[in-house]
């Protein structure tokens, strides 16, 4: 056995904690203008600031473009707006508006509600030491460089 085997053992239980999450994050989203996306983008800018569209796609793995028409929408639906950037005459901010908080708030809530009832009789620390694992994991799983481009 090498130390890869239960590093894998853990990843094989990502993909379907994600799906199963993802699930439970689109129930709490019904009846808000929210997707599962778009949510993901607005708790980024709630929970560490004003960043640049580029900030957010390489938070999240994926191009610009894609962040791009995320943001857009989430301006149109009045959940996002852009702010000048003093550091960057072009590359503009992203933030919340007060409707993007109150929505983002209220579908967190709900979000919060499940949780409790899925952890309830499972030990705090157990979880924290469980989340400070798959961060490590995810930084250093980040660090891979890549080989070449998949279509």
């Amino acid at each position: 056995m090498t130390s890869a085997d239960p590093a894998y053992q853990v990843l094989l239980q990502v993909r379907p904690l994600y799906q199963a999450s993802e699930r439970a994050v689109s129930d709490a989203l019904r009846g808000t203008d929210l997707t599962v996306p778009l949510r993901a983008v607005l708790e980024l800018v709630l929970h560490r600031g004003a960043a640049t569209v580029p900030q957010v796609a390489l938070e999240f793995g994926v191009t610009r473009q894609s962040i791009q028409a995320l943001v857009d929408a989430g301006a149109a639906l009045g959940l996002l707006r852009f702010e000048d950037n003093p550091r960057h005459r072009r590359s503009r901010l992203v933030t919340a508006t007060e409707h993007g908080e109150q929505t983002f708030a209220e579908v967190h809530r709900r979000e919060l509600a499940n949780l409790d009832r899925v952890a309830a009789d499972l030990d705090a620390d157990d979880l924290a030491r469980c989340a400070r694992v798959l961060a490590v994991l995810t930084d250093r799983l980040r660090q891979i460089p890549a080989t070449e481009e998949h279509p």
